[in-house]
């Protein structure tokens, strides 16, 4: 599913009507996609972000086309329950292939979401790679998932990188900032 991250969890936190807007927001947004839709549409209440959805990227609606049907099939006429797990692994399902259809996260209000999310696929590393880099002090939620087909002798791959002041990053490792 183009290395695209979902996270459920998350769900867990909207009560019975705002799962319930949530899911009808993410059902509609499929079936707008799917339709080519070209106009902007503005995001309701519940969605914190964007506050403005961006043109779908055709090319993409194309590609994850049967996904949006199979998971709006899913959703559709389903009674929005907090504590039904499968309902809402469904709706975090619909909304990566959503967030990937339009370039944005799509953010319910009152939801805790990672501020930085990575994913880094990669068959070989012959050097350093890391999903996420950032500077000691770094705030917010990370999310960082990784997957390496193969790590070469001296070769060394990082979910999150935060390295300390003063020491700089071991052989292979980029050079610190000046």
């Amino acid at each position: 599913m183009l290395g695209i991250m979902s996270d459920p969890i998350s769900l867990a936190v909207l009560g019975g009507a705002a799962l319930t807007e949530g899911i009808r927001f993410l059902y509609d947004q499929a079936g707008a996609a799917l339709e080519r839709r070209r106009e902007r549409r503005r995001t309701p209440d519940i969605v914190s972000e964007p506050d403005e959805l961006p043109e779908p990227d055709e090319a993409r609606v194309a590609a994850l086309e049967a996904q949006i049907r199979a998971l709006r099939g899913d959703l559709e006429g389903r009674a929005a329950a907090g504590d039904d797990a499968d309902l809402r692994r469904r709706a975090d399902a619909l909304r990566v292939v959503l967030e990937a259809v339009y370039g944005t996260r799509l953010v319910f209000a009152g939801e805790d979401r990672a501020e930085v999310v990575s994913a880094v696929d990669v068959e070989e590393v012959r050097g350093y790679v890391a999903a996420i880099r950032g500077e000691p002090g770094t705030t917010g939620r990370l999310e960082a998932r990784m997957r390496v087909g193969r790590v070469d002798a001296g070769g060394e791959a990082v979910g999150v990188d935060l390295r300390r002041p003063g020491h700089p990053p071991p052989p292979g490792r980029p050079n610190e900032p000046s």
